[in-house]
């Protein structure tokens, strides 16, 4: 599995999360932020050719999809499909880390939304 492509669909999703209230707050930016600083970049050897941490694609995909506005419905759909492909590559170690940076943006702000809830439900449906 390649690891720009997961964190690039990692982005996909923690947009989606954030995203899902037709809204995306500071605090959901700066909890992103902390993810890939905190969680991502001490698991992740590998770099760009500039000598980034290959975790911070996370960022970029996740600040992209702001840009453009995506739906979060498309940026879901794009994070299951991605899964579908690579489910079985997919180590407990990694299916946590899913979790924990899902989990964390989306308490982002006052705890999980009503909206936000069901994306949860179907990350650990989709995940196994």
């Amino acid at each position: 599995m390649e690891a720009t492509l997961f964190y690039k669909e990692l982005g996909r999703l923690l947009y989606a999360i954030a995203a899902v209230d037709g809204k995306v707050s500071s605090k959901e930016i700066d909890t992103l932020k902390w993810v890939v600083k905190d969680l991502l970049v001490p698991v992740e050897a590998g770099t760009d050719h500039f000598g980034t941490d290959t975790a911070f694609v996370t960022e970029f995909e996740f600040d992209t999809l702001l840009d453009r506005d995506m739906s979060a419905e498309d940026a879901y759909a794009s994070f299951t499909a991605y899964i579908a492909q690579h489910r079985y590559h997919l180590g407990k170690e990694r299916r946590e880390l899913i979790y924990t940076c899902a989990d964390s943006v989306a308490n982002a702000v006052h705890g999980v939304s009503a909206k936000e809830l069901p994306l949860l439900i179907d990350l650990h449906r989709t995940l196994g």
